[in-house]
């Protein structure tokens, strides 16, 4: 039989111990650029210390688990995660793969989309970052319009680590003419359109180009929540509650973060919207529970599955 595992900084988990779930969020993110990207650039103590309040607060909510979405070059610290989730109790998933330029070091334009996805499988097998602590996820970014060659081969590279791994991939996108381009590139090598994530779908203001991506399979990230109106994400996630794509919604903030640069990491958005605020929202538009329930717990726990038979090293 099957089962479902979710890899957290942690180690596995049963999917359906996952619970309540931001799948997009962020403690720390660093936009100097790929060549300057450091852990010397900022202090991890100080980083745990500035956003373990942040995560207590969902914490206490019921909030369980946290996908960090900050890419390698981009800050993305396993150390920082793995000690917030001993001191909080949040189950946080990572990942692996790339962004998009100028978050890309020389070596990405130069080598071969198989080399590039040879060291993104060598960190699910091995560790990130000569730790123990291994991705769940893949994520990469692309620009609103048709790919750039060299967005086309991280795709292409995370479609390989995908088939590879059975890790899902999340992309940022933002618009409907990218996700489409995404959506060949992957069927092009044989991925389920169910293993990838159209990150920022709620910047589509074209709903029926929305829908023609949604009757891909994949999953639709409404994850402005706090950030955008909340009434214009309200209005998407209602149609595509009534277009029938309840099972492929994923609802989340972008916040966070502390940001390498700035002083005392400048201020975080708080992850307290969509419990605060959305959620009520959503009930006062006749969204019932087991629906919330399905969005917020059921949806994020396929989203990020990975079979048992993937688990060789689990």
């Amino acid at each position: 039989m099957q089962m479902a595992r979710i890899m957290t900084v942690q180690g596995e988990i049963d999917a359906a111990d996952l619970g309540f779930t931001l799948p997009h969020e962020h403690i720390l993110v660093d936009f100097g650029g790929a060549e300057t990207a450091s852990a010397d650039r900022y202090d991890r103590e100080e980083v745990v210390r500035t956003m373990r309040p942040y995560v207590e607060e969902i914490a206490a909510a019921g909030v369980r688990s946290f996908v960090d979405c900050s890419p390698m070059y981009l800050a993305r610290d396993v150390r920082v995660l793995r000690a917030l989730s001993e001191q909080t109790g949040m189950q946080f998933i990572t990942n692996t793969g790339q962004y998009k330029e100028p978050y890309l070091p020389e070596e990405t334009f130069d080598i071969t989309a198989q080399a590039l996805a040879e060291q993104w499988i060598r960190e699910w097998e091995e560790g990130i970052d000569g730790t123990d602590v291994r991705p769940g996820f893949i994520k990469t970014a692309v620009e609103p319009g048709p790919l750039a060659p060299t967005q086309q081969k991280v795709i292409t590279a995370a479609a390989i680590t995908s088939r590879a791994t059975g890790l899902t991939i999340g992309t940022h996108t933002c618009a409907g003419i990218a996700a489409m381009h995404v959506l060949r590139l992957l069927s092009v090598h044989q991925v389920d359109p169910a293993k990838w994530i159209f990150i920022h779908a709620h910047q589509e203001k074209d709903f029926d180009l929305i829908r023609m991506v949604a009757r891909e399979g994949c999953w639709i990230e409404l994850d402005g929540i706090g950030a955008a109106s909340d009434a214009s994400i309200l209005a998407m996630l209602l149609k595509l509650l009534d277009a029938g794509h309840v099972g492929q919604v994923l609802l989340s903030h972008d916040a966070g973060w502390y940001s390498v640069g700035e002083p005392n990491g400048g201020k975080p958005r708080p992850y307290t919207h969509l419990g605060e605020t959305f959620l009520p929202l959503m009930r006062d538009f006749g969204i019932d529970e087991p629906t919330i329930h399905r969005i917020t717990v059921g949806n994020p726990a396929r989203a990020f599955a990975i079979r048992e038979d993937w688990c060789r090293n689990c």
